[in-house]
Parts: structure tokens; sequence; C-alpha cells
């Protein structure tokens, strides 16, 4: 065999063997590809189940919630209107004829409301109605409401401000705590509202 055509022979192994080479490059590249397609169409059912669960969720989330703000409301209102009435009958008997209450009193210039504002004309008594009454929502009561309360509304700036607080129940010994802090303390017994004050109780005065 010539060297030419020993050249010749080897170009040409060489050329199939390159050309194997691409072949196999090609296979493993289809192949990738493949996976990847497979990945990504499982990517997006997953994509499409996780959004599916996501909606579900927040859909959940919003009926509970409204649910939850519902019951609250509902609450929150029967607590009201049974201490309202049971506000005016109990503060005539120590003294204090109400003549005027209202519930839900909002400022048009404060995010701030106050559940029920009772009025003699000599006093206004402001009152925090929870269904569950605890020692922080007397603090709460006292250090950001019943604290600002003629700034927020300037009218009652002449009369005296008494507070009150009431609960459904009463946990961490709250009503003593508000006894101490000067405030009337009303809670439910039974059917009623009852005071808990006891005969001696001197009001503080806001």
């Amino acid at each position: 065999m010539t060297t030419l055509e020993k050249l010749e022979e080897l170009i040409y192994t060489g050329f199939k063997e390159t050309e194997k080479n691409f072949q196999e490059t090609d296979r493993k590249f289809q192949e990738t590809d493949r996976k990847f397609q497979e990945t990504d169409r499982k990517f997006q059912e997953t994509d499409a189940w996780f959004r599916e669960i996501t909606e579900e969720l927040r859909r959940d989330f919003q009926k509970t919630r409204k649910e939850v703000a519902n019951v609250t409301d509902a609450l929150g209102r029967f607590s009201e209107n049974m201490v309202s009435p049971a506000l005016v009958r109990l503060l005539n008997k120590v003294g204090i004829p109400i003549t005027e209450t209202a519930q839900r009193v909002r400022s048009p210039l404060r995010r701030i409301e106050y559940d029920i504002v009772a009025v003699n004309g000599q006093y206004v008594v402001v009152v925090s109605v929870k269904t569950r009454l605890n020692v922080e929502h007397v603090k709460e009561f006292l250090e950001r409401r019943l604290s600002i309360f003629k700034e927020v509304f300037p009218r009652y700036h002449a009369m005296q401000v008494l507070g009150a607080v009431a609960g459904m129940s009463i946990e961490q010994a709250a009503d003593t705590y508000a006894i101490k802090q000067g405030l009337y303390v009303l809670a439910q017994s039974g059917d009623n509202v009852t005071l808990l004050n006891p005969a001696e109780f001197q009001p503080r005065v806001f």
C-alpha cells in the first residue's frame, strides 16, 4: 500500500469515527431533549396542580375569614345590645342617671371607635365591651382610648369622663384590676348583666 493510499485510509477511518461520534452525540442530545420535554411537562402539570390548590386554599381562607368576621360582629353586637340597657339601669342605681346612649361611636377625624358612650349632662361614661375580658384589654382601653377621649371628641371637654369595661366572661382577674384602676366593671350573670364594683367604689375621673 502506497503512502497516499495509507493517508486516504487514515482520513476515511477518521471521518467514519467522527461521523460515529457525531451520531452518538446527536442521539444523546435527542435523548436529553426528550427528557427535558418530559420534565417540562411534569413541571407544568405540577404548576397547574399547585395553582389549583392555592386557589382552593384562598377561597377557603376567604370563606373562613368572612365566617369568623360575621361571628365576631354578631357577638360584638350581642354584647353591646345586652350591656347598653343594663348600663343605664346599673348607673342609675349608683347615682348617675343616663339620658342618652350611643353604640359604636366613631371619630370622623381619627381611626378609633368606642363601643358605648353614655351621657347624663355632667358625666360621660365610656364603655369597652369584650366577649372575654382580660387585663390586656383593660390596659389598652385605659392607655389608648380612654386617655384621649376628650381629644377625639372635644365637645365633651367640659364634662367628667368615667370609664367602664364589660365582659361576657372575665379572665386573669381583669375585674379586680379594672376596679383598682377606677373603672366600673359589668359582667354577665345568667341572662342578666351585673355591676361588680363594691358599694364603696369611687370612680376615677378622666
